[in-house]
């Protein structure tokens, strides 16, 4: 990807947008640093001429003054507070759901949401407040070295000892904060996959097993964390110490210049002030650079992350399908893998037929239906929905006309109501004609709160059987042209599998393209073709009865021998 594209996408408006954001904070910044001289400009004053002439109106005006003053500072940078949080949240905003929506459509882990999340949290931490008041430091350091050079070198020396602390600090927690990270990472991903699986892991006993798994990334993370914590925690520890030393320095070195009469008790109080000012963006950033340098990890994995994908083209809007699909010349082959797994594949078949596809295991039968639909490209060769390829389709024009049932089948957190109507607002009647036409209808009413029955996460309320006809619900709500139904059958009773031969037949009248992926002759024998599949190639393809001829005809052949 070009960087003329990359800077197209969404992440890098928003990156773009989050820089003009600042622009004002950084403003803000200017105008915080200047009034924070109010303070040291004060005791100045107070020290070296109130004191002096004893003039109470000045010491009224100047107090006035100086407690106006730090109201708008205290103002300021409250307001500075909020603009870097509602930057954050915006940022988020803008960002985060492209990523999910890319998440959905390509398949992952939510990692980059949580790097997201990161980077804001960032945003609208005193971290990045720090960071904007760093470059104010050698102003006052100059500013020392105006009241007195000694006092100057002394806290330039001050600033050169923390900085360097900084370095060191960012040197010793890089790699482990990285390795932390990732390691994290990895233990949040494992416990996503188990707790998926948490029936077959009770059933087999094979909890400690994979908590032990389990353990090695986390217990990786906690290691590396800790000495990164404990890292970091050493540097701040030591620079506090540094600048509280450097805070008795100027003051013991102001001392001394006062009682040799080449300054006065007003600079001392000033110079100290002023360098505890200056030194303090250095110090927040050492406390606070974990955080930036898991905000720093986290932008560099959304950048990897956003470029592998190009910005949506919106395109134009398509009649609605009638169900016609033709398959040219389809090769494919997984990412790592050293031969196709599916290897010319061509077939053509009109709106309103019933296509069974068939074949022995690791064919390539739920892989091929995930190309039907558009899920996975090809390496070469096309597939054209009523003569448009699915790059033409904008996916959420085309989604209500496309129904799947996939071979794995899970449910989403909310009530069966909201599952089959794939959470769109629709009406009862919409619902319920769903169901009945899935044959799942008495069903669902048998459940306590009948379509408002919660489905639960991925659907655990449900059995196996009541999760997939479920799904079939959802399959065929809308009155979709194009219905893909892959292993329908799997987890059913006889009677649930009529059920289902029902809502092929009738989703056949309604004019609906159907295919149907599956091993069972009952189940083949309501298609119109059926296609076989072998070794990734077709090994036949034409009217089923023709084909089920040719399949049983060596079996009693055989069986006669």
């Amino acid at each position: 990807m070009t960087d003329s594209n990359t800077d197209e996408l969404p992440f890098y408006r928003a990156l773009s947008q989050l820089k003009r954001s600042l622009v004002p904070v950084i403003l803000f910044s200017c105008v915080i640093n200047i009034l924070m001289l109010v303070s040291p400009l004060y005791m100045l004053q107070v020290y070296d001429r109130v004191l002096i002439s004893a003039s109470q109106p000045t010491l009224l005006f100047l107090t006035l003054f100086a407690i106006a003053a730090l109201m708008v500072l205290i103002a300021l940078d409250s307001v500075r507070s909020l603009v870097l949080s509602r930057v954050g949240c915006r940022f988020e905003n803008d960002v985060a759901s492209y990523t999910f929506k890319n998440i959905l459509e390509q398949g992952g882990h939510s990692q980059p949401l949580r790097d997201i999340e990161t980077v804001r949290s960032f945003i609208s931490s005193p971290a990045l407040a720090a960071i904007m008041d760093a470059p104010w430091t050698p102003l006052y350091l100059g500013l020392i070295y105006v009241l007195h050079p000694w006092l100057g070198h002394l806290a330039l020396a001050g600033a050169i000892v923390l900085f360097t602390l900084a370095l060191i600090g960012e040197s010793l927690t890089r790699k482990v904060q990285s390795e932390s990270t990732s390691a994290s990472g990895e233990a949040y991903r494992f416990t996503d996959i188990c707790a998926r699986q948490q029936s077959a892991i009770y059933a087999m006993g094979m909890a400690d097993n994979l908590k032990a798994k389990w353990r090695e990334p986390r217990m990786q993370s906690l290691a590396t964390s800790a000495v990164a914590t404990q890292r970091s925690g050493y540097i701040s520890s030591l620079s506090k110490g540094i600048r509280f030393s450097l805070q008795v320095g100027i003051l013991g070195m102001g001392a001394f210049l006062v009682i040799q009469q080449e300054s006065s008790p007003g600079v001392m109080i000033a110079a100290s002030i002023i360098m505890g000012r200056g030194l303090a963006p250095i110090e927040a950033c050492i406390s606070g650079w974990r955080l930036v340098i898991q905000a720093r990890d986290a932008k560099a994995r959304l950048i990897a992350f956003q470029q592998h994908f190009a910005e949506p083209v919106e395109p134009l809007p398509l009649p609605a399908p009638v169900g016609n699909l033709a398959v040219k010349n389809i090769i494919y082959q997984f990412d790592g893998s050293e031969s196709p797994l599916l290897k010319d594949i061509s077939f053509h078949i009109s709106a309103g037929t019933v296509l069974g596809i068939t074949g022995p295991n690791a064919a390539g039968k739920t892989t091929l239906g995930k190309l039907l639909l558009g899920l996975v490209k090809p390496i070469h060769g096309e597939i054209r929905l009523d003569n448009a390829t699915y790059d033409q389709w904008d996916r959420e024009q085309l989604g209500p006309y496309i129904g799947y049932l996939p071979q794995e089948v899970e449910l989403f957190p909310g009530s069966i109501a909201e599952n089959i109507a794939r959470f769109n607002d629709a009406s009862p009647e919409q619902i319920m004609e769903a169901g009945q036409l899935a044959g799942v209808h008495d069903m669902i009413l048998h459940l306590d709160q009948g379509y408002n029955c919660a489905a639960g996460d991925f659907g655990e309320v449900l059995s196996g059987g009541q999760r997939q006809r479920v799904a079939l619900a959802r399959a065929v709500f809308g009155q979709p042209k194009l219905v893909l139904l892959d292993e329908p059958t799997s987890s059913l009773d006889a009677e649930a599998e009529r059920s289902v031969m029902k809502a092929i037949v009738a989703l056949k009248q309604q004019g609906a393209t159907v295919i149907v992926i599956g091993h069972r002759p009952a189940l083949m024998n309501v298609t119109d073709q059926l296609l076989v599949l072998r070794d990734g190639r077709i090994a036949a393809f034409g009217e089923t009865q023709e084909i089920m001829s040719q399949l049983i005809r060596p079996v009693v052949e055989t069986k006669s021998s």
